[in-house]
C-alpha cells in the first residue's frame, strides 16, 4: 500500500448509518450518535459526486434539542449510493426531516423545499396545516396562497376554500374573475345584501368590499401565520445542550 503524500488532507469522516460527523472521534470504538461500531460504519465524505455534481456532505452537530441534533446536514449520496436524509432540529438535505427542514423533499413544522410537508410550508408543492405558499399550495386549517390553492382561506390563480379569492374562486365566500359558491362576488355576478354584508364583516381578512379579489390580504395573513409559528419554534433552541459520549468519557478517565 502506497503512503499518502505529506500534507494530504483526508475527506471528513462520518457515520454511514446515521450521518454523524466523526471528526475527532479517535478514542471511541463506536459512533457517539447511533452506537454502531466504527469499523462497520466509518466512511469518508466524497470530494466529488452527489446530486448534479455537488459534493457529498454530512454533518451532525453535537448539540441536541428535545432529543434531536440541533443541526443535521445530509447532501449527496452515501457510501451505498442512497441520497442524504437529514434529521435534526434544523435539517438540510436531499430529504430533510426536522422542526425547520430545507431540502428537495422537506418535512417539518416549518418546511422549505421542492415538495414540502408540515405545519408551515413553502415550495413548488406545498402542503401544510396552518399556512402554505407555493405553485400548488394546500393549508388544511389555515391560509394557502399559490398558483392553485386549497385551504380554509385560499388565494391564487385557482382557489378552493371556505373563503376563496382568485381568477377562479370556489368557496362558501368567493370573489374573483369567475366566482362560484354560496356567497359570490365577481364582475359578472353582483352580490345580494347578505353577501355584501359578509364581505364587509370579513374585510379585515379578505380586503375591501369590491368585485376584485384582494389576494395580497391572503398573502399577508399567510406570511404572518408563518412568522408567528417560526418564532415559537425557535424558542426551544435556547435549551440546546452538547450530547454526552459515555465511551469517550470512560476512556478519558
Amino acid at each position: 500500500m502506497n503512503a499518502l503524500p505529506s500534507g494530504t488532507q483526508l475527506p471528513k469522516p462520518y457515520c454511514a448509518a446515521c450521518g454523524h460527523d466523526l471528526t475527532g472521534a479517535v478514542q471511541s470504538a463506536s459512533c457517539p450518535e447511533c452506537g454502531r461500531p466504527l469499523v462497520e460504519v466509518l466512511v469518508r465524505e466524497r470530494r466529488l459526486g452527489g446530486m448534479y455534481g455537488k459534493p457529498t456532505r454530512r454533518y451532525t452537530s453535537p448539540q441536541r434539542v428535545l432529543g434531536m441534533p440541533l443541526v443535521s446536514i445530509a447532501l449527496g449520496p452515501d457510501a451505498s449510493g442512497k441520497m442524504g436524509h437529514a434529521k435534526g432540529y434544523f435539517a438540510l438535505g436531499d430529504v430533510a426531516t426536522g422542526v425547520f427542514a430545507f431540502g428537495g423533499v422537506a418535512r417539518g413544522l416549518v418546511a422549505f423545499g421542492g415538495m414540502s410537508f408540515g405545519g408551515v410550508t413553502f415550495g413548488g408543492l406545498s402542503i401544510g396545516t396552518f399556512a402554505a405558499l407555493g405553485g400548488g399550495a394546500v393549508a388544511w386549517l389555515g391560509s394557502a396562497v399559490g398558483g392553485f390553492a386549497i385551504g380554509l382561506m385560499a388565494n391564487g390563480g385557482g382557489a378552493i376554500g371556505g373563503i376563496a379569492q382568485g381568477g377562479l374562486a370556489i368557496g362558501w365566500l368567493a370573489r374573483g374573475g369567475d366566482a362560484r359558491g354560496v356567497h359570490v362576488w365577481s364582475p359578472a355576478v353582483q352580490p345580494d345584501d347578505a353577501t355584501r354584508a359578509l364581505f364587509e364583516q370579513f374585510a379585515w381578512l379578505v380586503g375591501p368590499s369590491s368585485a376584485g379579489p384582494a389576494i395580497h390580504y391572503g398573502l399577508a395573513w399567510t406570511v404572518g401565520i408563518a412568522i408567528v409559528i417560526a418564532v415559537l419554534a425557535l424558542l426551544p433552541v435556547a435549551l440546546a445542550r452538547r450530547a454526552r459520549d459515555p465511551i469517550a468519557e470512560e476512556l478519558s478517565r
